[in-house]
């Protein structure tokens, strides 16, 4: 229903927000847990599914992130919680953007600044031009409560995603880059922004399976030889069924919450 959404939207987002540092660290213990024998597989299926119904993200290109944060009601930025913790890189930081629940509740912890749309947009803008990757995060989906712009250094989605195998928590996007090689020029740029490597212009085709859909490639060509264009079978980010919440919320209760517990209590 959309009061039990509502409540458990606000919820999980305050959590995050109170302790995000902590949450973060847990989220790639699940990730190491996912790694195990005999428990592993267990560990990573009900991640999985954590990620993709209460707290998971989608790549988005900047039109995208621009539609999503056109329609926001309220929004916040604040320091990139991935950069601040893990300070691998010289990236732009104050990159954050939340919208919607998700400044409301940052605006309840006093921990962000509200800024206009306009300022919002500049933001986005600047963080395509550091090569950073846009994702609209929801938490019970398919509601949206931030666009998060990080790199691939840092970024605990993404190592969740590449480094233990959750998709849930960085989906590729709705779209896919399509390369022209009647009008590539082999210059590689698109080769080193693509953070998959899925870009091959010595065979003059994109690995459709591996391209997040972030876009970053087509702002690095100077020959219009990419674009971006509809995913052959796009992963649908919808609000869960009866039988979807029911797996979702064994997931948190059974076992992410008690992962949760042993981790804060004994800080493994």
């Amino acid at each position: 229903s959309p009061g039990e959404a509502f409540w458990v939207r606000r919820l999980m987002i305050w959590v995050y927000s109170k302790w995000v540092d902590d949450t973060l660290g847990f989220y790639l213990f699940l990730g190491k847990m996912g790694k195990t024998p005999l428990v592993g597989r267990a560990v990573r299926y009900f991640a999985g599914q954590y990620g993709k119904y209460l707290h998971g993200g989608r790549v988005a290109m900047h039109d995208e992130a621009l539609e999503v944060l056109s329609r926001a009601r309220s929004i916040t930025v604040i320091d990139c919680a991935c950069r601040v913790k893990h300070n691998r890189c010289d990236k732009p930081l104050r990159t954050c953007i939340a919208i919607n629940t998700g400044a409301e509740v940052q605006g309840q912890l006093k921990k962000q600044e509200f800024i206009s749309l306009e300022k919002a947009k500049a933001i986005l803008t600047g963080t395509s031009g550091h090569g950073l990757i846009k994702a609209i995060e929801h938490c019970v989906a398919p509601n949206q409560y931030v666009i998060c712009n990080c790199c691939t250094c840092c970024c605990v989605p993404y190592r969740l995603r590449t480094d233990f195998g959750i998709r849930g928590a960085m989906e590729n996007g709705a779209y896919s880059a399509r390369l022209d090689s009647a009008r590539c020029r082999k210059c590689y740029k698109c080769l080193e922004r693509c953070p998959e490597k899925a870009v091959d212009p010595d065979h003059g085709f994109v690995d459709e399976g591996k391209c997040l859909g972030c876009g970053l490639c087509i702002d690095s060509c100077r020959h219009g030889a990419l674009k971006m264009a509809e995913r052959t079978n796009p992963v649908e980010v919808t609000e869960p069924g009866r039988l979807e919440k029911f797996v979702m919320y064994t997931a948190f209760f059974t076992v992410i919450f008690p992962l949760a517990l042993v981790f804060k209590l004994f800080r493994i």
